[in-house]
């Protein structure tokens, strides 16, 4: 398992042609928008915190935006030695960690985010029957089973491929790393579709010139996450499933995936201080 190269830059498939320069550039921008991010989302939680229950979607925003905070957090701290090189480096348990963590933080995030797109395409196709026969806890429930499956996976693949919870198994650490790269995959599927039939509802929707709301907040956050999310996963997954990567896609995920956390704050702001709407919507 690669894990332990939570963003050490001696573990990356990197060349000799590189650019020092360019690399620290990349790095110094990606603590940067980790660090936009992080007070963005701190900034959602304190304003969703009081909130929440007047609308069940704040809910998936709350867990959303709990989920970036921590990866951004680990983000930052994983690219310190990349940007420090040679004058500091983390121990082998302290990569393990980070990397761990960062991706358990960013399953939970996408899994939301497909949960969110699931039910908003529900919402917006049945707007009279979907209110009504909607379990009341449904998405309390929905985020409570989503944080316990994705820590489990989380578990077992630290139980699998490191040394947290005694030998590693090879086999046992590939079959594992395939069935979150299936996950993966499903995520992505049902999120885009969803997505699409949101998208073709509000296209075809009264007020299809002007789409506002929550509907338009969950696509623009999909796109983001195919733009900017997709590729930090796709890294992860080729990094411990030992499939082919350009170089260069090392610093280029890192990079999207703080672009990806420090956007989403950003979204809802602007989506709730648009014309008609409040803030804290």
């Amino acid at each position: 398992m690669e894990l332990r190269g939570s963003g050490q830059l001696t573990e990356s498939p990197s060349g000799g042609q590189e650019d020092a320069t360019f690399n620290l550039l990349i790095l110094a921008l990606t603590e940067t928008l980790s660090l936009g991010g992080l007070l963005g989302n701190g900034a959602v939680l304190w304003l969703l915190s009081s909130n929440v229950y007047r609308n069940p979607f704040a809910i998936y925003l709350l867990d959303v935006a709990c989920a970036d905070l921590i990866f951004l957090g680990c983000h930052m701290v994983a690219v310190v030695p990349d940007l420090l090189r040679g004058q500091l480096d983390f121990p082998a348990f302290v990569q393990t960690s980070l990397a761990t963590l960062r991706f358990f933080c960013y399953i939970v995030g996408l899994s939301l985010l497909a949960a969110v797109s699931l039910e908003q395409c529900l919402a917006s196709l049945f707007p009279a029957w979907y209110p009504c026969r909607r379990p009341r806890h449904l998405t309390t429930c929905v985020c409570a089973l989503t944080w316990a499956l994705c820590l489990l996976l989380h578990l077992l693949l630290s139980g699998a491929c490191t040394q947290f919870f005694g030998e590693p198994s090879r086999h046992w650490c590939r079959t594992l790393w395939l069935v979150a790269a299936a996950l993966l995959a499903v995520l992505c599927c049902a999120m885009c579709g969803a997505s699409l039939l949101l998208l073709l509802r509000v296209e075809r929707g009264p007020q299809r010139h002007q789409p506002r709301g929550f509907p338009a907040l969950v696509l623009l956050t999909v796109l983001l996450f195919l733009f900017c999310g997709l590729p930090f996963g796709i890294y992860w997954l080729s990094r411990n499933l030992h499939w082919h990567i350009p170089h260069y896609f090392y610093h280029f995920s890192f990079l999207l995936a703080g672009m990806h956390g420090a956007a989403k704050p950003v979204i809802y702001f602007c989506l709730g201080s648009t014309r008609g709407c409040r803030l804290r919507e």
